[in-house]
């Protein structure tokens, strides 16, 4: 179930998007041009479930304009993509990266996204915890989740949604 439908149940309604999109913002004219990082994002931005995908443009524009080079990483994944993730430092090489496995993250619905930071036109995971802090709180001012200290670069937003509803493509 795509959550665009339930936008209006969650209080954000017609207005809130036209604010978030950056269109009817009172006493604006023409919009501000993109920032690189949505650019750069918008494929993977499009791929997220419609409710989430003016959100992640938001945060996109937000830590721009406080100075933050953040690019979504991370966005829609397969259940399979979720499953050799969670492979990684268990059965396969590499760091542990998520404690979700296929059909358990959010990231399977389109309802969650990872951000990096662009240096030197490269994705980067930078260990800046306040970075990570300034990005969460502008997150949290959109109305995402954020993973905080548990998984950083991790936002999400389902409201009144569980994962049982998303597995079977219901509503709450």
């Amino acid at each position: 179930m795509r959550l665009g439908p339930l936008l209006g149940a969650a209080g954000i309604g017609l207005f809130g998007l036209l604010l978030l999109s950056g269109g009817g913002s009172p006493g604006r004219t023409l919009p501000a041009p993109d920032p690189e990082g949505l650019r750069l994002s918008e494929p993977e931005i499009s791929r997220l479930d419609p409710a989430i995908q003016p959100l992640a443009r938001a945060l996109i524009r937000a830590a721009w304009d406080a100075g933050i080079p953040a690019v979504l990483g991370s966005g829609l994944r397969s259940s399979a993509e979720q499953d050799a993730l969670y492979a990684q430092g268990r059965t396969k090489p590499g760091p542990i990266v998520t404690d979700a496995r296929g059909g358990s993250s959010w990231h399977n619905f389109g309802l969650a996204f990872d951000l990096a930071i662009l240096s030197a036109g490269k994705y980067t995971y930078p260990n800046d915890v306040n970075l990570w802090t300034r990005l969460g709180n502008l997150g949290q001012a959109l109305g995402l989740q954020w993973g905080g200290s548990a998984d950083w670069d991790h936002f999400e937003y389902h409201p009144a949604m569980t994962l049982a509803h998303a597995r079977a493509g219901t509503g709450p």
